[in-house]
């Protein structure tokens, strides 16, 4: 039997095109992802951390030779995921997608909404950083639905990550640009993962567009100014993470 543990995660952001980027992915012949798209495993705090049993997240997959794969969003930003990942498979590589903290922060807004899990306008939501996930969070200060801002501090997150993982191990993708070259972002995810290159044609995927709906909120100035203050320094820490600037996130 081969090796069963995970080869790779794809961990985030959330709202940043990773259910896209798992869909491209399952149609490399040298990849296996998971059967269940955003397994929750690493997530799951009802776990008995102590004693973890990996079998549940290995019967995803059948036994063959390609890399095993999953993707679920929340784990950069969940933090005891991250020390979980480090227990279960120290030489486990991640992939990130992130997407310009403020129009990501506005889309799991209206994902929220959507879904009936949100009922304050985006404006209220976001100033109410940090004391509404503060003050209702599941562990170590996270919460699932409403952290639209904590989401957002990828450079925090990073650093966090970096204690357990060497940088060797990440790639983070950007959001707007890998979605404007595609075969250029897929090709750096296949040197990563030291596989051959996607074959042709990629195909034309996009998956989980915001849902049509009524929502009483539109992405404003004042809100964008908002988030922006909040990002700044938090995103300098991103472009010092990866070594280069991120011109596509508006200052």
């Amino acid at each position: 039997m081969s090796d069963p543990r995970l080869a790779f995660v794809l961990g985030g952001a959330q709202k940043s095109g990773t259910t896209t980027l798992d869909a491209i992915l399952r149609h490399h012949p040298q990849l296996q992802m998971a059967r269940i798209k955003e397994t929750h495993f690493f997530d799951d705090e009802s776990r008995d951390w102590s004693r973890p049993d990996y079998a549940e997240l290995h019967s995803c997959f059948v036994d063959d030779a390609r890399l095993r794969g999953e993707s679920t969003p929340v784990t950069l930003y969940w933090r005891p995921a991250i020390r979980r990942l480090r227990a279960y498979n120290p030489d486990i590589k991640l992939i990130f997608l992130l997407r310009d903290p403020v129009t990501r922060a506005f889309a799991n807004w209206k994902k929220e909404y959507a879904a009936g899990l949100e009922t304050l306008p985006f404006a209220a939501a976001i100033r109410a950083y940090p004391g509404r996930v503060r003050d209702s969070a599941e562990t170590e200060g996270l919460h699932r639905v409403h952290s639209y801002v904590e989401r957002g501090f990828y450079g925090a997150q990073l650093a966090y990550l970096s204690g357990f993982f060497p940088k060797a191990q990440v790639h983070c993708e950007i959001y707007e640009s890998f979605y404007a070259d595609r075969e250029a972002g897929l090709a750096r995810i296949a040197a990563f993962l030291g596989i051959a290159p996607f074959p042709a044609p990629i195909p034309d995927l996009r998956k989980h567009p915001s849902k049509e709906a009524a929502y009483p909120s539109a992405l404003t100035q004042d809100d964008s100014a908002f988030l922006h203050g909040l990002f700044r320094d938090d995103i300098a820490r991103v472009e010092s993470f990866l070594g280069r600037p991120i011109p596509q996130w508006p200052r």
